[in-house]
């Protein structure tokens, strides 16, 4: 699923670990070793240090109980970390019965292993058994901390994400409420440092199909920074930036067989298909998303060296807006720019970088072809929201070549266990396909070889349509 820009403050949930959830924890001598592997993200260092505190803590576990607590719920964090999830979530849940049988079912000190028994069931895909963890870790944060502590929006921000997981959307928007609230009351209403928390909530909203919200909440967060910091401020890129990926994320959603302006809107027939709407024209994306990122494009401009990877960034989705469009002329001088200022950002990078740095290099932008547009067949949108074990798969593979302007030509289908219309849906569906080209030398190439796999989900016979 493509996700607007700023749906990244989204993705941090994923990305940060256990205990950079909660408040930044004391650090006793006895934990250095500990920390300094944390801080390096040396995890089996970590586990290891931990185990080792674990250990210690558990010879004087009937003086000191907590101590033990904490240590399991260090252990928890490195685990996390590593992603060993199942370790994880043992720790977590041992942590939480200690502190529980010594401390008390509302204490504090409960919450650190509850927000990461929460965050580790939702990284493994837990989420209906992460809620309840969450939620009570919320509840004690309220009571221990006040309504309004700022504390609790990683918690709010899991809730929400595990609740829609489940199909519990109406009470995920009740916690992305809470959330904005909350980051009214913590900074004022036209404080602009609320913007992180309105750029979540509306990428939630966004991702939940609810476009006009988005939309609403990225320009409240737009006039925030213009009333107090100008409207030249480059706080203001990333709301700009993320506005205009509303507009290619429901064109994405669109091609799904729905166009959803709502969340009512939704995919509501028995086989997860919808007729209610047309796929929305690639050539008539919205100006607002165009203008948005022309004004995030002249702000970055004048920004000093370090906001020029954003600037970057920005160029290339410039680039790709125009692609969507189907206007590649147009597109070219946004990723001629972007290559130009990379080349120079890489050139300055390697200069100042220690000759024995042995980190791996990421590959350039725009040294592959990606696929920037992709009308989903209707056939493969139609099973979408059925559960996995109530449908078949069957898939259609297709070879094709991007052209140097990111077309697509001489697709030609060299796998297939589908029908015949699903055959020719797949291969109807590449075709009309936009990607951003391969460059070489500052110039776009073709690309041969390229590869596309779609999967058709249907129900399986003798399924009942309803629940």
């Amino acid at each position: 699923m493509l996700r607007p820009f700023c749906a990244v403050v989204a993705t941090l949930l994923a990305a940060f670990t256990a205990a950079g959830a909660a408040q930044p924890p004391a650090r006793p001598e006895s934990q250095q070793e500990y920390w300094a592997q944390v801080d390096r993200k040396d995890w089996s260092a970590a586990i290891a240090a931990a185990e080792q505190l674990v250990a210690t803590a558990r010879e004087n576990a009937k003086q000191q109980p907590l101590a033990l607590a904490d240590a399991l719920a260090l252990l928890g964090n490195a685990n996390y970390g590593a992603k060993n999830y199942d370790a994880a979530e043992k720790a977590f849940a041992e942590a939480a019965q200690i502190v529980e049988l010594h401390a008390g079912a509302a204490s504090p000190k409960l919450l650190d292993p509850l927000r990461g028994l929460g965050y580790t069931l939702a990284a493994a895909n837990k989420h209906k058994e992460a809620v309840p963890p969450l939620e009570r870790a919320l509840l004690i944060d309220r009571r221990s901390y006040g309504l309004y502590d700022i504390g609790q929006q990683n918690v709010l921000r899991q809730l929400a994400e595990s609740l829609v997981k489940t199909g519990q959307t109406a009470d995920a928007e009740r916690h992305v409420n809470y959330l904005m609230q909350l980051g009214e009351r913590a900074y004022g209403r036209r404080d602009p440092r609320q913007v992180p928390i309105l750029c979540y909530a509306a990428a939630w909203h966004a991702d939940v199909g609810d476009f006009l919200g988005a939309r609403a909440i990225y320009r409240h967060a737009i006039m925030l920074v213009e009333q107090k910091l100008g409207p030249n401020d480059p706080t203001v890129v990333e709301p700009l930036r993320a506005l205009a990926g509303t507009y290619t994320q429901e064109l994405y959603y669109s091609t799904l067989g729905f166009r959803m302006q709502s969340r009512e809107r939704m995919p509501t027939d028995a086989d997860g298909s919808s007729s209610e709407s047309r796929a929305i024209n690639p050539k008539y994306l919205n100006s607002e998303g165009e203008k948005a990122l022309d004004r995030a494009v002249k702000i970055l401009e004048v920004q000093p060296p370090t906001a020029h990877d954003t600037l970057v960034a920005t160029l290339i989705q410039s680039g790709d807006w125009y692609q969507i469009k189907h206007v590649p002329d147009k597109a070219l001088p946004y990723y001629r720019r972007a290559l130009a200022l990379n080349a120079t950002l890489a050139s300055t990078a390697a200069a100042t970088s220690d000759a024995g740095s042995t980190a791996a290099a990421e590959p350039a932008p725009l040294s592959f072809p990606v696929r920037v547009y992709y009308p989903a067949p209707s056939h493969a949108a139609r099973g979408v929201a059925l559960p996995a074990d109530q449908v078949d798969e069957r898939f259609v593979e297709v070879q094709f070549t991007v052209t140097d302007d990111g077309e697509v030509s001489d697709a030609k289908i060299t796998s297939s266990n589908g029908t015949a219309r699903e055959a020719s849906d797949a291969l109807t569906a590449i075709r009309a396909a936009r990607f951003r080209p391969k460059f070489v030398n500052g110039e776009p190439v073709q690309t041969t070889g390229m590869t596309n796999r779609e999967v058709f989900r249907t129900r399986k016979e003798g399924v009942e349509g309803g629940r």
